[in-house]
């Protein structure tokens, strides 16, 4: 992830004279940004996967109000499309762990920014899961350090954060990727995962954050399914802007460790639109070569 991540980066700093969106006026759509970790970086040693600094975020944020982007929350897109801001953002974390609440917030308020989670209950319940055990030097490294802050969210944070309005939505009960499941089996992990939000929180949630989020981490077998479950509005991270009349699920664009602002802000204007493009156009060939690699399974 981190050589494609970096030669993205390269690619789109070369193009960006092009690509940019605000070169005549506002932007049309939500931009829908998808964070993982903020955690510090230990010295002599990379971020994790995934993490971004409290440093890094912070400067984010500050970029997000000066150039003038309204946060929404989840709760905001019910009913809302297309009657939303031209410049509007939607921050948004995948699975649940303890920096969210002790350095993503904070800084979040601080700047007047809303939040949305998108909790993988299976996590937060305490079920050890393979997708989030440490599987680096650098994410072996900060547990290490920050041991505190590799812990998931209780169950008492995530109401407290919703008593503050922060969006709440689901990401899956054991973070499988749904791409390759049956429906039956898509429909009791995610009424496992619904039936734990509604005890704990008193509702459960609309919208619902694909694991992994690429191009084969969703079908319409899965959409339909979640669909029966109550749940309405869909996410991925395939990198671009969608429509809020689109029936289609909403890309997002995940936020690296090696995103420094300009990136960041090329993010925000367009100049990712295009990788975004290419990507889903690679899998489509690869999933029309060899079918078999993306087939749900039927073990």
């Amino acid at each position: 992830m981190r050589a494609i991540t970096t030669i993205a980066k390269a690619a789109t700093r070369a193009t960006w004279p092009l690509t940019r969106l605000d070169r005549n006026g506002d932007l049309t759509g939500p931009v829908v940004l998808c964070y993982h970790r903020v955690l510090p970086r230990p010295a002599n040693s990379q971020s994790p996967r995934y993490a971004v600094t409290p440093q890094q975020f912070r400067e984010q944020m500050s970029l997000l109000v000066a150039e003038g982007f309204s946060s929404l929350s989840l709760d905001d897109l019910r009913g809302a499309a297309p009657e939303v801001p031209p410049r509007s953002v939607i921050v948004t974390f995948d699975d649940g762990f303890a920096d969210i609440y002790l350095s993503a917030w904070p800084i979040a308020r601080e700047f007047g920014i809303t939040p949305n989670l998108f909790l993988c209950t299976g996590l937060l319940d305490g079920a050890r899961l393979e997708a989030f055990d440490p599987q680096t030097l650098a994410d072996r490294t900060s547990q290490r350090h920050f041991p505190h802050l590799w812990r998931a969210l209780t169950w008492d944070e995530v109401r407290e954060m919703g008593r503050a309005k922060v969006g709440l939505g689901f990401h899956s009960h054991s973070h499988r990727n749904y791409g390759r499941l049956r429906g039956p089996e898509i429909a009791a992990d995610a009424e496992r995962g619904l039936s734990r939000f509604a005890n704990e929180v008193g509702s459960r949630p609309s919208a619902f954050a694909f694991p992994y989020g690429h191009h084969g981490s969703y079908s319409p077998e899965a959409i339909s399914a979640l669909r029966k479950q109550g749940l309405e509005i869909f996410f991925t991270t395939e990198m671009g802007r969608t429509s809020l009349s689109s029936n289609r699920p909403i890309s997002r664009f995940v936020i690296h460790p090696e995103d420094d602002i300009q990136s960041f802000r090329r993010k925000l204007f367009g100049g990712y639109d295009w990788v975004g493009r290419l990507r889903r156009a690679a899998y489509s060939f690869r999933a029309a070569v060899r079918p078999e690699l993306h087939e749900p399974s039927r073990a």
